[in-house]
């Protein structure tokens, strides 16, 4: 199971049917609806399928960045 980020590349609104569609996946859960995407965790072969089912939605699985450490370091360690 994955977290997957639908986003509507359509002109205008995402259509009802298609967010009732993706809402009604088995043994999914939405967690985020926004203006034109959606954040969903569901199963993989569901999502692949669904992407193939909405041709208007781009599909990509969700990715973290970490932020880097920005917190001042040493170059050389001190001489005792």
């Amino acid at each position: 199971m994955g977290r997957f980020i639908l986003r509507f590349n359509g002109v205008g609104e995402k259509p009802a049917e298609d967010v009732q569609r993706i809402r009604s996946l088995p043994n999914a859960t939405v967690l985020d609806d926004s203006a034109r995407m959606i954040l969903i965790e569901a199963p993989d072969a569901a999502i692949t399928e669904l992407g193939k089912l909405l041709p208007q939605w781009g599909v990509s699985q969700e990715s973290f960045v970490p932020l880097p450490d920005s917190r001042p370091k040493l170059r050389k360690p001190a001489a005792h």
